[in-house]
This record gives structure tokens, sequence and C-alpha cells, in this order.
């Protein structure tokens, strides 16, 4: 196999996992931006931060993929909230939709991270994002409030962190397929 693993992250999360799932496989891991030319790779692993339903990089990555080229791609797509939750990974799912072409998106195996987020460390762009998204969370009643809205808004100003390495071993799992 001759794969990569590429990773866009605007704060590390995504970075980090793309970094322990190198130390784990030996494949490299380096950020979207760095590789022009995918035809020596007949695999590749993004990971990719969430911001507003969008993955860090992964429309600009997906342009330049080869559609000619029979690689293989699992997206791991890093946001705060929990992949157990089948609408979240729906949303999910039909976010990734939009990025990828349709001849691209049926063949990718997608995956859920759970990432981190610090108030303190946010651009100004998206402290103001997370500001207007949570006033519009906290219209909604608390008795109808999901667990992940209550957790997004508990977290409003602070930090939390989901990161768990462990999580990775369903991309380790699918690299083991051949």
């Amino acid at each position: 196999m001759n794969g990569i693993i590429l990773y866009g992250s605007h704060y590390g999360a995504a970075q980090q996992y793309a970094q322990a799932l190198e130390e784990r496989t030996g494949l490299p891991a380096v950020s979207w931006e760095e590789v022009r030319d995918f035809g020596p790779f007949d695999t590749i692993v993004y990971i990719g931060s969430l911001y507003a339903g969008r993955t860090t990089g992964l429309a600009k990555t997906a342009r330049r993929l080869p559609t000619d080229h029979p690689f293989r791609l699992l997206v791991a797509t890093v946001g705060l909230v929990d992949p157990d939750d089948e609408d979240n990974l729906l949303r999910i799912r039909e976010a990734l939709a939009k990025e990828l072409s349709p001849g691209i998106f049926v063949r990718t195996t997608h995956v859920h991270l759970r990432g981190a987020i610090d108030y303190a460390k946010l651009s100004l762009k998206h402290r103001v994002m997370m500001k207007g998204f949570c006033a519009m969370l906290r219209r909604t009643p608390e008795e109808a409030r999901s667990e992940d809205t209550q957790a997004i808004l508990d977290s409003y100003g602070g930090a939390v962190n989901y990161i768990d390495f462990d999580t990775l071993a369903p991309i380790q799992e699918w690299l083991a397929r051949e």
C-alpha cells in the first residue's frame, strides 16, 4: 500500500489525530495544503475539522483527486458532536455529500471523531460564529435540547476536549484491509 494521511485543522484536534494515526501506521501525515499530486497514492485518509458544516480543506482536496485513479478514500471528520447519535451522523454525511463529487462520495468510507474547543484560542471570526450559534441554540427550550446542544451551551466561553485516540481503531482496521 502506498498511502498518506492528510489533515485539515484550524486549532489542532484533526492534526493530533493525524499524527497519532501516523505513529500507529507508519503512513506520513501532512497538511492537505502540502500535497498536489495524488497519483502515487492508492490509499488516502483525510482527517478534517468540522466548521459550520464544512470539513477544513476537503472540498479543495477533492477537486484535485484524480477521477481516473482507483484510490481508496476514508474521510474522518472531527467535531464536537457525539458520533453515536444517528441524527448527527446523517447531518455530517449530508455535508460531506456537498463537498465531494457523487462519484467520490459513494466510494468513500466515513468516520466521525470527537474534537475539542477552547474559546480562548478561537479566531475572532470563529468566536463570532459560535456566539451566534449558541444564541440560536439558547432559543430551544431546555427540555427540547439534545445532550450535544446542552454540552455546547455549557462549554461556551470555556474549553472542552473529547479527543480519544482509541477511536482511531476503525481507521486502522480499514487501512489493514486492502
